[in-house]
């Protein structure tokens, strides 16, 4: 897999497609751009199954990126991924409030507990999930998937001092017992911990590839036949809260408790195609993913920006009433914002933050 300055051209080509993609199933979604067409309708109505696929590529990035670290100290992986998180998404924490005050003309009271709860990491989608600890912060629905991303990468460092196949092991018994669990109390945890080997599966591909095994079918076998478990224990629960003909089960796919056995069928069936596509060599990726990864360097920022600029936007309704033109100058907007934020600033800061943290160690050091 050919790499730029130690990223892989691939995962981080699939990064951007999945960011944008979002987007526009968000455009879809809330009605912003409509089709009469089925095939386009149906083409971007998998904007759940995208979030998943952002977490397979984590945990492949993770795992690469680790391995291939010098320093592996806690404090450094800590320092990295608390950066890399935190400082985009403190700057889009306060984008939002300043854009919807500036849209409702008014300040906005803050709810300081939902605040917390996201800076903490604990919000998922009440409307969606039962037992949620707490919403995205100023109704930005697509941070929900960051709490999940976050604990992924605590719960990785907490298993990374075992044997491989320990953590492994731990991870899949782990992941069953929260998806029983999951029938009769569904929460933030056991949610975490079932979707924790759906993460995994990226993990156990990059090892793979960073051995130089073959990846193929039969090395994950194991994680197939657990991920097949956790989907089958899901369809019980579908089941159990009387969903019984196909018609019911469609109309509740977007919530749960149909959602999470969705996202874990896609999980599946997208590590299954990527296996085969590695197989074939990854034919036609030229002219399909691989013109995204231009957008791989802005995919995070414009991920967790797009609700407030693109979506929920209407600063310029008033000045600007062809809705094409509109929403394609919200979308560039979002774009150069999103450049501004994680291109420019987010590396400015990092650098100096660093630097200013090595020169305080040495320091005490002397």
């Amino acid at each position: 897999m050919p790499t730029v300055k130690g990223k892989l051209i691939k995962l981080e080509a699939i990064r951007g497609f999945a960011a944008l993609y979002v987007v526009i199933y968000h455009l879809f979604l809330t009605g912003i751009i409509q089709s009469s067409s089925f095939i386009i309708n149906t083409a971007f109505r998998f904007g759940q199954e995208a979030v998943i696929l952002f977490f397979v590529l984590s945990g492949f990035v993770i795992k690469y990126s680790h391995e291939r670290a010098s320093d592996k100290s806690f404090s450094t992986y800590f320092e990295k991924r608390f950066l890399r998180i935190y400082i985009p998404l403190i700057l889009v924490f306060a984008a939002n409030y300043l854009l919807i005050s500036y849209q409702e003309q008014i300040w906005l009271p803050i709810d300081f507990a939902q605040l917390a709860g996201n800076f903490f990491m604990l919000q998922d989608v009440g409307s969606l999930k039962p037992n949620v600890v707490v919403n995205p912060f100023l109704g930005n629905t697509p941070l929900w998937s960051l709490s999940y991303e976050w604990w992924f990468y605590m719960l990785f460092f907490a298993l990374f001092f075992l044997k491989e196949d320990r953590a492994t092991k731990l991870v899949y018994i782990l992941g069953v017992l929260s998806a029983v669990s999951y029938l009769f109390y569904p929460n933030f945890i056991n949610r975490l911990l079932m979707y924790l080997v759906i993460w995994w599966g990226g993990l156990l591909i990059a090892d793979l590839f960073l051995k130089n095994e073959k990846i193929y079918f039969n090395n994950l076998k194991r994680y197939f036949l657990v991920m097949i478990l956790i989907s089958g224990i899901l369809l019980v629960n579908i089941f159990m809260q009387g969903y019984c003909s196909i018609g019911e089960i469609f109309a509740q796919i977007g919530v749960h408790p149909v959602l999470e056995f969705r996202h874990f069928v896609f999980a599946i069936l997208a590590v299954a195609i990527a296996l085969f596509w590695h197989k074939a060599n990854w034919k036609f990726f030229q002219y399909t993913f691989l013109p995204f990864y231009r957008l791989a360097p802005i995919s995070y920022c414009l991920y967790i920006s797009h609700w407030f600029l693109v979506i929920k936007a209407t600063y310029l309704d008033d000045y600007i009433t062809n809705l094409w033109v509109r929403t394609l100058l919200y979308l560039l907007l979002c774009m150069a914002f999103s450049y501004l934020i994680e291109v420019i600033i987010y590396n400015y800061l990092r650098v100096h933050i660093v630097g200013y943290k090595r020169k305080l160690e040495l320091k005490s050091k002397n």
